[in-house]
């Protein structure tokens, strides 16, 4: 355990070793926002949306405009202190949305909690809950929104998106590993079958590959090229090697001694487990026809 354990640490490692930066992140708004802002704070937001956030800062005489992945941007528009909401009023204006992916939330979430960044009224209770959502104040008072949206995918690095539901449901760790049984189909010591008969055992093979895949107890099935004594392999999504022995035991052509069986215990992707149900959308003709 110890040792598959550290290959996937490995692993993680040389994917990701890769330094994020700010501008790597990804952060969509939607549409365009002009917010008033007093020119006394226009460092403060140009530092807090250019270093911190790495949004790129397209300045212009008493303006700068914020530009957001998607194509959205906020224009920062500085005026004299009369036409600026008072900074304690900014909480009954619009309120900005910013989504970021599932897999970035946490992070942005904590970057923008590292800034200071006020967050929006702390003591009250409906956005004390950090889960989905994170109200702040930006440098300037604007408040927005930080969204941690499921579909809303990374512009960088591998673009995946951690789904604690799939995650779940197909059994995965916290690798995205599970245990799985292969079941090595071998060359059996019955093999001289009459050719109609043959034929009937090999169609008899292929239904019961079609019934142990409807329980989805069979991830995967298929035979090796060649002619040499491995013929074919099983991949069963169970825990033991007993069940998935007593599963390959169905199979006609085992109990006519067309093929024996080894079995080994592995450790793959979960990801797996979605691969039978991609495969019915792929296919023209059943193998059974």
């Amino acid at each position: 355990m110890k040792a598959r354990a550290a290959f996937a640490l490995v692993f993680l490692f040389i994917i990701g070793s890769k330094a994020q930066t700010a501008s790597d992140l990804t952060i969509v708004f939607k549409g365009q926002a002009k917010v008033n802002a007093l020119k006394s704070d226009r460092n403060a937001i140009k530092s807090f949306f250019g270093n911190t956030l790495g949004r790129k800062i397209e300045s212009k005489e008493n303006a700068d405009l914020v530009h957001f992945d998607d194509g959205g941007f906020v224009k920062f528009a500085y005026h004299p202190k009369a036409e600026v909401l008072d900074s304690t009023q900014f909480h009954k204006s619009m309120q900005l949305a910013l989504l970021v992916p599932a897999f970035e939330y946490q992070s942005i979430v904590g970057t923008i909690k590292d800034y200071g960044a006020a967050p929006l009224l702390p003591n009250v209770e409906k956005y004390q809950d950090h889960s989905k959502y994170y109200y702040f104040h930006a440098p300037g008072g604007q408040v927005f929104r930080i969204v941690n949206s499921v579909n809303t995918f990374p512009k960088s690095g591998e673009g995946y998106v951690y789904d604690a539901d799939k995650a779940s449901k197909y059994g995965a760790d916290d690798y995205g590993m599970k245990k799985y049984i292969f079941a090595f189909l071998k060359r059996g010591p019955n093999r001289s079958l009459p050719k109609e008969e043959a034929a009937q055992l090999q169609n008899a093979h292929l239904q019961n590959i079609m019934r142990l895949a409807e329980e989805e107890k069979l991830i995967l099935a298929g035979p090796f090229f060649g002619n040499d004594d491995l013929r074919g392999i099983y991949i069963f999504d169970v825990e033991t090697l007993e069940e998935a022995k007593s599963l390959t035991e169905t199979d006609p052509a085992i109990k006519a001694g067309s093929l024996v069986m080894e079995l080994k215990e592995w450790y793959g992707s979960a990801a797996l487990m979605e691969v039978a149900k991609i495969g019915m959308t792929l296919q023209k003709k059943s193998i059974t026809d």
